[in-house]
């Protein structure tokens, strides 16, 4: 994700009133394991929360509101899901069941759950999908007579009504996050389109389609009038030819109507190559382009992960080739913080023996703010004669975490040329993003010699053992695992007999779906094998620094959902380090 360009991770925890993170409030998600209650033996949430950190990403909790059970003819449920609990507040359309949401106490659990996550994790914002009342299907009726009756607040008008019931817990969340972190930021992604202009009203977009108004009672455009929401991201998952709800319409309709919050559009990346204007290899970019002649659309959400990861039609590489060939910084909040940090001590410039620059400064200043400490710094740099443009990502060269405790701080520039002045200026940043002054510019000049790169191993990745701040339900861990393997990898390990004197093997090669990576021990070693793809991203996880005994090892790879392309296996035994070519 850092290396796709993108600055912020969207990640689920709630799916249908479960959890993939430890909670004491719901059970744990069954795809995690298999099995809906039974613990990873680790927690996904607080290992992605320290993988982002690391990266400078922001992290946001995706959570569903509503949804308890997708399919009750098949749920295998825990004994303290909600459908076992409490299945009087639940109600029924179809196979799905939902928590009601005209019943006060489910509103109550719902804002219970999220504050939850939100006292003892360290994310960066809550956000809610579009899933409130269930989208309408043919032959299904929604029966809420008995809420309507006993909890409709003097309403008579059961679609107001229901609209109120969603903007009863969305005002009660927003509350309830800014009074405990008034630095969490609150967002949600509606379906795309508010109302039909044509059809229902003169204040809506021109696009003939369903409307989350009337279909599931969201009225988005008051969540944003109010202030409840702190962003909102559209799902405009529409091409830019679609005929009913054209993407080139439905954004203007959006940058009209939300000004002061921040708006993100939605792309719905996982339709590349479902029709024809999908099937255009520069789609997506060009609504990433179009976007950017919006002043109000303040950036892009792609749905989902797991499309950029595949690269369907190479749109992954149209990306970074066409709007993400520069880091881009987190637009600030001024209703949240408007404070910036101190700016870091002067930089000192330094070059290598191998012609690479190293950058040194300190920041020594000790924030006890939430809200005001510095959380990462802007390294900005030009060359020769050209000044350092702090508007644009053009100039930006790195942005470096800073990590609490720690007051000094270096950064190696090995993207340098022989023979070149390079000028360096930094900033400190806070986690909402208000910029620091930069320090005084700094320049030094590389000899005319060649740069020599020397190559750093990457790190495994590892489980975290705690959370960074005291929380009511400490994280265990019996064994380090993959949370963004790039497939649902089955991982068989076993001891075989040697069959060849080769360290690291790979069969068949080439592969279709089953892999089988064979390595060879000639002595103990603690071991880590990964699988990375032909940019250097790791795609799966397979064994991490576990300490294996001489012999021959084999472990099996799932890679039905790599896409096409070259794959490398990646062995590290002690002081052995091997790849083979997939």
């Amino acid at each position: 994700i850092k290396r796709q360009g993108l600055n912020a991770v969207f990640f689920q925890i709630r799916n249908a009133c479960d959890a993939v993170y430890e909670s004491n409030l719901e059970p744990w998600s069954e795809w995690l394991t298999g099995q809906q209650g039974k613990s990873p033996g680790y927690d996904p949430l607080a290992f992605a929360i320290q993988e982002c950190r690391k990266r400078n990403l922001e992290i946001h909790a995706w959570m569903n509101p509503y949804r308890a059970v997708t399919d009750i003819r098949s749920a295998s449920l825990a004994p303290t899901h909600v459908a076992r609990t409490r299945p009087d507040v639940l109600l029924a359309y179809g196979p799905l069941r939902l928590l009601d949401p005209g019943r006060p106490e489910v509103r109550s659990f719902v804002t219970r759950v999220v504050m939850d996550v939100v006292r003892r994790y360290d994310i960066d914002g809550i956000h809610f999908d579009d899933y409130f009342y269930p989208y309408p299907q043919k032959g299904l009726t929604l029966n809420d007579n008995a809420t309507f009756t006993n909890h409709n607040r003097g309403m008579t008008n059961r679609a107001d009504w229901r609209r109120d019931n969603v903007n009863l817990l969305i005002e009660a969340v927003s509350d309830s996050i800014h009074r405990v972190k008034p630095w969490v930021k609150f967002g949600v992604s509606p379906f795309g389109i508010w109302k039909n202009r044509v059809s229902s009203s003169s204040e809506g977009s021109d696009s003939r389609g369903f409307e989350a108004f009337s279909g599931n009672f969201a009225d988005s455009r008051k969540w944003v009038d109010e202030g409840w929401v702190d962003y909102i991201a559209p799902q405009v998952y529409w091409s830019m030819g679609n005929g009913r709800a054209n993407y080139s319409t439905i954004v203007p309709w959006w940058s009209e109507n939300v000004s002061e919050q921040h708006l993100y559009i939605g792309h719905g990346v996982y339709k590349v190559n479902s029709d024809a204007n999908w099937r255009k290899p520069l789609e997506v970019p060009n609504q990433i382009q179009y976007n950017r002649t919006f002043p109000n659309v303040q950036g892009s959400i792609l749905f989902s992960a797991k499309t950029l990861r595949n690269n369907p039609n190479r749109v992954s590489d149209a990306l970074l080739e066409n709007v993400y060939q520069t880091t881009a910084l987190i637009p600030t909040m001024p209703w949240k913080n408007v404070t910036s940090p101190p700016v870091p001590t002067p930089l000192d410039a330094q070059l290598n023996e191998n012609n690479t620059i190293t950058l040194k400064w300190s920041y020594p200043f000790p924030l006890t703010s939430e809200r005001d400490k510095a959380r990462y710094f802007v390294l900005y740099r030009s060359a020769n004669q050209s000044p350092i443009d702090l508007r644009t990502g053009q100039c930006i060269r790195a942005t470096v975490v800073k990590t609490d405790g720690k007051t000094l701080f270096t950064f190696t520039d090995q993207e340098v040329k022989p023979g070149t002045k390079y000028n360096y200026t930094l900033s400190a940043v806070n986690r909402l993003h208000n910029e620091s002054q930069p320090t005084e510019v700094v320049s030094i000049t590389t000899d005319k010699k060649e740069v020599e790169i020397v190559e750093v191993p990457q790190k495994p990745i590892l489980p975290l053992v705690s959370q960074s701040q005291p929380t009511p339900i400490q994280p265990h861990f019996e064994e380090p695992m993959e949370a963004v393997a790039a497939s649902e990898e089955k991982v068989e390990e076993t001891v075989e007999e040697p069959e060849s004197d080769e360290i690291l093997q790979v069969f068949p090669n080439p592969f279709n779906q089953q892999i089988s990576i064979r390595y060879r021990l000639t002595a103990a070693a603690d071991v880590s094998l990964y699988v990375y793809d032909s940019r250097g991203t790791r795609v799966g996880t397979l064994v991490v620094n576990k300490p294996q005994e001489v012999g021959n090892y084999s472990v099996n790879f799932n890679g039905q959902f790599l896409s096409e392309g070259t794959y490398y296996a990646r062995l590290m035994a002690g002081e052995i380090q091997k790849t083979a070519k997939m």
